[in-house]
């Protein structure tokens, strides 16, 4: 129920913002991005309830002709850490339902990621190492967005570019060490029947799920796993497993590594170009 509140609250929060001006919602923006970048382990309903009554505040002022800088001042940060000082510490129910989510997500991509061997397996320290790792690495670049926002310098545009590359290639490079010296003695091999029930069974429950949410921004992830599922099931066709297989075709398994995660990086980056003109609209 808290959850579904919340979501309500976001796309409230959506619609709403769209008749802001360009320089209070670019004041606001900075505001949102700050408290819901506070910690992955808040209440979420409380930050979406305190995001709607600043928000509704902007509108009020704007109304009467009033900018939310004059509104609330050149320096909202000392106003929104007053506000967060008064939530609820995480409990340890919230700390350990949101770590479980993130877990099971790393170790789901890790097992789906897998589904392009011909031999499907799940090296279980990988999914351990990795999904501690995911945890790590998804708080960490919250805790670098929410100080970065309000910081006295703003660093040019090219070096925070460079620093989300940089973030990207380091987070992969360890993913990929990860995956190469973890302990060979946690593989568990599953052979047929049960890699294809495992495989049908992940897709369409992606499709289904994914298609029940209808939100934009799991496309990107739905043809990740699409992509990774037909070729997982075209390796295990004895009659296109030896032509997929075949040394003069090797380009066809190169594509199977390369098309699913080009697949995911454009269509995400397209769902953020329509979801930012759909703002602008």
């Amino acid at each position: 129920m808290a959850n579904s509140s919340a979501e309500q609250l976001v796309e409230q929060n959506n619609h709403l913002r769209k008749l802001l001006s360009k320089e209070n919602r670019a004041y606001y923006e900075d505001i949102l991005i700050y408290m819901r970048t506070l910690g992955l382990f808040y209440n979420e309903l409380e930050t979406e309830k305190q995001l709607m009554m600043i928000l509704q505040d902007i509108l009020e002022a704007q109304k009467h002709g009033e900018s939310a800088e004059s509104f609330f001042g050149k320096h909202p940060k000392e106003l929104v850490d007053q506000i967060t000082k008064q939530y609820d510490r995480p409990s340890w129910k919230s700390i350990f339902k949101m770590s479980g989510w993130l877990f099971l997500i790393s170790s789901l991509f890790v097992f789906i990621g897998s589904f392009t061997a011909p031999l499907l397996q799940i090296n279980i320290f990988v999914l351990l190492i990795n999904g501690v790792f995911s945890i790590a690495l998804i708080y960490g670049v919250f805790k670098l967005i929410h100080v970065s926002i309000y910081m006295k310098a703003k660093l040019p545009k090219f070096i925070q570019f460079f620093i989300l590359w940089l973030i990207s290639m380091l987070s992969f490079g360890v993913f990929f060490l990860i995956q190469f010296y973890a302990p060979k003695q946690g593989i568990v091999k599953v052979g047929p029947p049960i890699d294809w029930i495992l495989i049908i069974g992940v897709v369409l429950t992606a499709v289904l799920y994914i298609s029940t949410k209808k939100k934009r921004e799991f496309y990107g992830a739905l043809a990740f796993i699409l992509t990774l599922g037909i070729f997982g099931l075209l390796l295990r066709i004895p009659q296109t497993r030896e032509y997929l297989q075949n040394d003069q075709n090797q380009i066809y398994m190169m594509l199977g590594v390369i098309l699913p995660f080009a697949l995911f990086i454009l269509i995400n980056l397209f769902t953020l170009w329509k979801m930012k003109d759909d703002q602008k609209a």
